[in-house]
């Protein structure tokens, strides 16, 4: 009998180490790797292995409230049956992440969670964090916004259920130079598409004694194989000046 409660609360049961062989991509690429089972001392049957791709977002709420939450992005599991006493189980894997996962930057992280959905007993857990890099096109977006004069502060993850693409990550900039000064800050995020990304550009303009503060947006694409063949700090410094001109009044 004591036994029997040692194994539902996981003692001495079987347990999981994912061992990642590469744990770098950009957004739709893969991470692939291995999940390394050890038997415990009494077999057991594992219903499956899930393997989850999670990250930390803010969530929509209906007040002013920030309230962050870990947002699961993607998922994949595998099956490997009954696992006998002192065993070992090695299960290749390679998992896709989804082509709006958020890059690792500031404090934005993704982690890759595996878990053994084990009958009749506490499941085994493991974790490991994944370094999702921008894709080419965003690398020339961020390039360009730097080059244009402006340098970012602050990027967050946003969820909300009810937007066809769920969760946003925002970029905000501050600009450097003084000629700037009615710019309080210039926000982007990037939408997927096939072979490159539609830019989101918002310009926050600063409001002043007698003028209220407002926000013009503007959306361009940018493709992968196309980004090194114009001057994307001209353009974005165009569209910049474009969009902070409308605002006025």
């Amino acid at each position: 009998m004591f036994k029997g409660i040692l194994r539902s609360i996981g003692i001495g049961g079987a347990s999981v180490e994912t061992v990642l062989h590469a744990s770098e991509a950009v957004p739709g690429g893969e991470i692939a790797g291995e999940i390394r089972i050890s038997g415990g001392d009494h077999k057991q049957d594992i219903r499956g292995v899930v393997l989850e791709i999670v990250t930390r977002a803010r969530v929509e709420t209906r007040g002013d409230d920030k309230v962050y939450a870990e947002i699961n992005l993607g998922e994949a599991k595998l099956q490997p049956g009954r696992v006998e006493a002192g065993s070992k189980v090695n299960l290749p894997f390679r998992i896709r992440l989804p082509a709006s996962c958020p890059i690792t930057i500031g404090t934005t992280s993704t982690v890759l969670k595996t878990r053994l959905d084990v009958t009749g007993a506490i499941d085994p857990r493991d974790a490991d964090a994944i370094r999702v890099l921008p894709t080419h096109a965003m690398n020339a977006v961020f390039d360009g916004l730097e080059r244009a004069g402006f340098h970012l502060v602050e990027t967050e993850v946003e969820y909300n259920p009810r937007r066809s693409n769920p969760f946003v990550q925002e970029f905000d900039f501050r600009p450097v130079g003084r000629g700037d000064w009615d710019i309080e800050e210039v926000e982007i995020s990037f939408d997927p598409v096939p072979g490159g990304i539609d830019v989101l550009l918002t310009v926050d303009n600063r409001g002043g004694f007698f003028v209220p503060g407002h926000e013009r947006t503007g959306r361009f694409r940018v493709l992968d194989a196309q980004a090194d063949r114009f001057d994307l700090a001209t353009e974005l410094r165009q569209t910049i000046n474009s969009l902070r001109r409308a605002g006025r009044f």
